[in-house]
């Protein structure tokens, strides 16, 4: 069978719209950079976003010090704006903050914190010289849909309608089809598709992982969820949306000033040589994305290289199955442009025992994932 026809036969076998079919069947969707550039095209790819060109860092420089700024060590001019260079400059920058003992002469921890901190601001500021972030509406109460969508954004939305259709909440007891997202983006592409689709409260309506003490400047009034209710969103390499306040976390999906990014950075993951995800963040989302992979029955990987420089990541996933114990009754769906030889051995590499799973359970499909959904809504 193939890809698109198995997730189909899937979820109408596991819909709640079966009086018979008691239990949840838990989907996850663990998105890369792909999945957003599917949704819009602008939407930059690493090498995009963590390439400063020298116009774009000098429209910015009348609120930094940027010559100063981007001189640390390994990283010797603004013309030297290759995507290695700033993991250089993360990586030197993320040692001396680790390691006091190797830090430069006038390097403390604030001034690094500071450092990184602004680093992060020119990201955010990165990002929206080459796409655009959904902010939250604060006069329609969510995410605002597309005002002209195009295709593939209908296609999208209308794929995640049908899979919310299938999920029944009886007396507070949820069956059917229930969908979780693992997502390794910053932006605001899967808030704003589940505020267009289903239940349409995205900010209420889903677990973050972490409970944000203030979303968009106002008190948290939902910090004890429901299971039968709540979607997860795990953003593993943070978001822009996630600010540190002390030992708590607010939420603030509105439009921000330069300044304002600046003074309150958000919690993202930045490339570098070695990623350090021991701060409190990454440490409590870690274990609640592994806890979420191993309660999931159908696992769908999309627009995500599996890249072996990200062992880490490709760690994580593998918790959905450690091994071929936990593979019973589980599927794997893994969609991306990469011709099917390509994205077996990706999937090889992440589950080593693969060679020997039950191969009803894995499914690859070479293409775009707006085609997938098509023929998973169209059949022919």
């Amino acid at each position: 069978m193939d890809a698109a026809s198995a997730f189909r036969e899937l979820v109408l076998n596991h819909s709640g719209q079966q009086p018979d079919h008691k239990k949840l069947m838990n989907v996850t969707f663990f998105m890369g950079a792909g999945f957003s550039k599917t949704w819009d095209p602008t939407s930059p790819t690493g090498n995009e976003l963590f390439t400063f060109p020298k116009e774009f860092l000098a429209d910015i420089a009348a609120n930094i010090e940027i010559d100063e700024l981007l001189t640390q060590p390994g990283y010797p001019s603004i013309d030297d704006t290759a995507p290695s260079k700033f993991k250089e400059l993360l990586y030197n920058l993320s040692m001396q903050l680790k390691y006091p003992g190797i830090r430069t002469r006038y390097m403390d921890e604030l001034s690094i914190r500071y450092t990184i901190d602004e680093i992060k601001a020119i990201v955010l500021k990165r990002f929206e010289t080459i796409s655009s972030l959904n902010y939250y509406d604060e006069a329609l109460g969510r995410f605002p849909a597309p005002p002209h969508p195009s295709d593939n954004q209908k296609s999208i939305l209308q794929f995640f309608q049908w899979l919310s259709e299938h999920q029944v909440n009886d007396n507070g007891a949820a069956r059917g089809v229930h969908m979780n997202f693992l997502s390794t983006n910053y932006d605001y592409v899967i808030e704003t598709i589940l505020d267009n689709t289903g239940e349409r409260n995205a900010v209420r309506n889903t677990y973050r992982g972490v409970t944000a003490r203030f979303i968009d400047g106002k008190r948290n009034t939902n910090i004890v969820q429901d299971a039968w209710s709540i979607t997860s969103l795990l953003k593993i390499n943070g978001g822009f949306e996630i600010i540190p306040n002390g030992n708590m976390y607010e939420f603030d999906y509105r439009r921000r000033s330069f300044d304002d990014v600046r003074n309150r950075a958000p919690e993202i993951m930045m490339p570098s040589k070695e990623q350090d995800y021991s701060n409190p963040y990454f440490m409590s989302i870690f274990p609640k994305a592994v806890r979420l992979l191993q309660e999931s029955d159908v696992l769908v990987l999309v627009g995500y290289s599996l890249s072996e420089e990200d062992a880490l990541l490709r760690f994580l996933i593998r918790q959905f199955a450690e091994d071929l114990r936990d593979v019973h009754g589980k599927y794997i769906f893994y969609i991306d442009y990469t011709d099917p030889a390509v994205l077996n051995e990706r999937l090889q590499g992440c589950f080593r025992y693969m060679n020997r799973m039950d191969v009803n359970n894995v499914f690859t499909y070479s293409g775009g994932f707006v085609n997938w959904v098509t023929q998973i809504l169209n059949p022919q």
